[in-house]
């Protein structure tokens, strides 16, 4: 099996050549292809972390850096609206940020995932790969509540980002309460389009267990606790569901 901090580099470093490529050719922003290459170096130097288990500080930082790069990108295509997390075949999850309205389905942007800004009629949209820590583990029965909530355990508790969860699907939703988050990010625009850290990872999680499209659909947070409710959408949904 593929160690953790290798799959979660690679991840970082291909989001980091796309991104770059993208800033420089379609927006033509110097500054944020300087980001997409810095978050290359990023990715390989996580690949080069040994698989014992890093401080917490370490994490965190790493972490953030990821998620202020996120940050740059969508202050600078101006993103409103609230992304959707879509499960790929290679067991990756990414977000699909709407930016102009249009009738295309949920599984026609899964087709299409490998490109940076999506752009089919009148559909424009930003595809990114979010900053996550998952092993997409085999599920016997992915609609049990104890077995998925296992999969947020590894996502959540051994990333350190918090303590405890309990999640209970009911439905098209799924409601997840977090305890004693050690780590998240004050990046508005992140929180606003991605979710906070805990949730944007629940949400990833839940897109690999399901194998469904994921939206946030809100989250309140009191302290070091959160409660976040997920949304399940069916493939032929539109991003603007």
């Amino acid at each position: 099996m593929i160690d953790r901090n290798i799959k979660f580099g690679l991840s970082l470093a291909i989001f980091g050549a796309s991104f770059s490529l993208g800033c420089y050719f379609l927006i033509e922003n110097i500054p944020l292809t300087a980001m997409g290459i810095g978050l290359i170096i990023l990715g390989i130097s996580w690949m080069l972390i040994p698989s014992n288990p890093l401080p917490k500080e370490s994490i965190q930082s790493l972490i953030k850096s990821s998620c202020s790069n996120i940050e740059a990108f969508l202050e600078a295509i101006g993103a409103m609206e609230k992304s959707i997390y879509i499960p790929r075949n290679d067991g990756k999850v990414i977000a699909y940020i709407p930016i102009k309205k249009a009738g295309l389905s949920l599984k026609e942007i899964a087709e299409n995932s490998s490109k940076l800004i999506f752009k089919h009629g009148r559909s424009l949209g930003a595809i990114i790969i979010p900053p996550a820590s998952i092993n997409p583990s085999a599920f016997n029965n992915p609609n049990n509540s104890k077995e998925f909530s296992s999969l947020l355990e590894d996502a959540l508790i051994e990333s350190e980002i918090a303590e405890s969860i309990r999640a209970v699907i009911k439905d098209e939703f799924i409601n997840i309460e977090i305890e004693g988050i050690h780590t998240d990010v004050e990046y508005q625009r992140f929180k606003l389009i991605m979710g906070s850290l805990p949730a944007s990872i629940s949400a990833q999680a839940a897109a690999l267990a399901l194998s469904k499209p994921i939206k946030i659909e809100w989250e309140k947070r009191n302290g070091n606790r959160s409660i976040v409710q997920l949304r399940v959408l069916e493939w032929t949904e539109t991003a603007f569901t």
